[in-house]
């Protein structure tokens, strides 16, 4: 399949309304934050945690943060509540950081409208679409992580 050209009428459509829908989400993620108490950042490194368990440096390379950053952000989402630290069983010195079930389901709790309304969207369209929009995200979502790498590097300038 051959590449569109990035200057089509689609393009000029496309890239302000994708702007924008990234816009809406940051501002919705930060309003959650404000709700709890907590920095949008906290919000992320508890979404970015989930269910599964992190090293600081992990946690602090996925998130985009030192390991100064890092080290507060734990320090401040332990005092609230929001995880825990764990050492290792056999090695001491290594430390996981968990998220904290019962507080993620709080996190939870108010995403819970959103969600519910982005499924009554998203029930309005047909199986071919709905894979459409799946592909979209799923490759949009892939595209984002790996610009996001480059521009930590230094690149991802307009190529």
């Amino acid at each position: 399949m051959k590449p569109r050209a990035t200057s089509s009428p689609r393009m000029e459509i496309y890239v302000p309304l994708v702007q924008e829908f990234a816009a809406r989400v940051i501002l919705f993620h930060e309003a959650v934050a404000q709700r709890l108490g907590l920095h949008a950042t906290d919000v992320k490194a508890i979404r970015l945690l989930g269910k599964n368990a992190m090293t600081a440096s992990e946690l602090a390379e996925n998130a985009g943060l030192t390991g100064a950053a890092i080290t507060a952000l734990v320090d401040r989402l332990e005092a609230a509540g929001y995880v825990v630290r764990e050492r290792d069983a056999n090695d001491r010195r290594k430390v996981t950081i968990r998220a904290v079930p019962a507080k993620v389901r709080v996190l939870d709790q108010l995403y819970a409208s959103q969600g519910m309304a982005m499924s009554r969207l998203l029930s309005k369209y047909g199986a071919t679409e709905f894979a459409a929009i799946t592909d979209y995200f799923v490759n949009a979502t892939k595209i984002l992580s790996e610009q996001t790498g480059k521009l930590r590097k230094g690149g991802a300038e307009r190529q």
